[in-house]
C-alpha cells in the first residue's frame, strides 16, 4: 500500500513539473497573439507626432520596444527590409514607433543597425497594439492595409516584402 501511495505522489509531482514548465516556457517563447480590439486592416490610425502618412504611397511602421526579445529575434529581417526599401522602394517609408523614451529608442535602432526613423514616446494603446513587435503597413490617409504581430516565418517575411515594397 505504500509503495502505491509513493508512485501515486510521484505522479502527482512529475505532472504538476510538466504544467508548471509548459506555462512558463508558452509565456516566454510564445509571439504574442492578437488581441481583440487590436488593429486591423481598415483601421484609421492617428496622427503621430514627427510623421505624415502623406508624405508617402505607404509607411511601414514597426512597433518595438526595447528589452523586447521577439524584437529583437526579427531585427535580421527588418534589416534585409530597410536595406531592399532604400535600394528600390522610395515611396515606401519604414519607421519605428516605441512606447520608450527617446534615448532607450534610439539606442534600440542603432543597435539593431536599423537605419529608420524613430518615434519615441508613442502609446502602444494608442495604436491598438498589444505586442511587440507589430508591423503596420498604412496608406497616405493614415488608413491600416495590413498588420503583421510577432516573430514572423519565412512566408510572412515574403509577404510584408511583397505588401510594402511593390515588385518585390
Amino acid at each position: 500500500m505504500k509503495a502505491k501511495v509513493e508512485v501515486a505522489a510521484n505522479v502527482v509531482v512529475i505532472l504538476l513539473a510538466v504544467v508548471i514548465g509548459s506555462v512558463f516556457l508558452k509565456e516566454r517563447f510564445a509571439a504574442p497573439g492578437p488581441e481583440p480590439n487590436e488593429v486591423k486592416a481598415g483601421d484609421r490610425l492617428i496622427g503621430l507626432d514627427g510623421w505624415d502618412w502623406g508624405e508617402h504611397d505607404r509607411t511601414l511602421l514597426l512597433v518595438l520596444r526595447k528589452g523586447c526579445h521577439f524584437c529583437e529575434d526579427s531585427a535580421p529581417f527588418y534589416q534585409r527590409l530597410v536595406a531592399k526599401q532604400q535600394q528600390d522602394s522610395p515611396n515606401t517609408a519604414i519607421v519605428a514607433a516605441f512606447p520608450d523614451a527617446v534615448d532607450a529608442a534610439k539606442e534600440v535602432v542603432q543597435s539593431e543597425r536599423l537605419g529608420v526613423q524613430v518615434l519615441p514616446g508613442v502609446p502602444l494603446q494608442t495604436l491598438k497594439v498589444s505586442g511587440t513587435p507589430t508591423l503596420l503597413l498604412v496608406d497616405r490617409s493614415g488608413t491600416v492595409l495590413n498588420t503583421w504581430i510577432g516573430v514572423l516565418s519565412p512566408r510572412q517575411e515574403l509577404e510584408v516584402m511583397r505588401a510594402s515594397l511593390p515588385g518585390h
